[in-house]
């Protein structure tokens, strides 16, 4: 997915034209341009301090996290929540883009697992991951609720392995 993200950035910084069209909008759902609920994780509007700070932390995270649920449900808890935080950025940033609401899926799906931890500090963690999740939805920062998807969707997902 970072070989996408990282094609797709590349082609934004040689063609300013590509953020545009891919970027979330206030226009998005008036115009029925339903695909920029995905197209913003792909590109960055801030810059490469931006870029560096997404793909570093979505390659760290996102291996622990596909160590943990495989890539099919690494795959969700990536694309879900990031629409999800793409979703409320129409609401609370309506102009913007940036892989970070997807990495705060896979962090919500790490955290799940941390919550479930036999250890009293990997439970901490999970905690500390979750309040993460609370303060910025509370201040309508939108990588707070990706991060509660990631949650609520990897406490699913543990469940359903538990039943298998």
């Amino acid at each position: 997915m970072l070989g996408v993200t990282a094609a797709v950035t590349r082609s934004q910084l040689v063609s300013p034209r590509v953020l545009m069209a891919l970027s979330r909008t206030p226009r998005t759902v008036p115009d029925h341009e339903w695909w920029r609920l995905l197209t913003p994780m792909f590109v960055h509007s801030d810059g490469w301090t931006q870029i560096l700070f997404n793909f570093t932390s979505i390659a760290i995270v996102g291996a622990i996290v596909e160590k943990l649920y495989g890539y099919q449900r690494w795959l969700i808890l990536y694309f879900v929540p990031g629409s999800i935080g793409e979703l409320c950025g129409l609401a609370w940033q309506p102009y913007g883009a940036g892989a970070s609401v997807a990495g705060s899926g896979l962090l919500g799906g790490l955290g799940a697992r941390l919550l479930r931890h036999e250890s009293v500090p990997g439970r901490l963690r999970g905690v500390c991951i979750s309040l993460l999740a609370i303060a910025p939805t509370i201040r309508r920062d939108i990588h707070g609720p990706p991060i509660l998807a990631g949650l609520c969707i990897g406490f699913v997902m543990l469940w359903q392995s538990l039943r298998s």
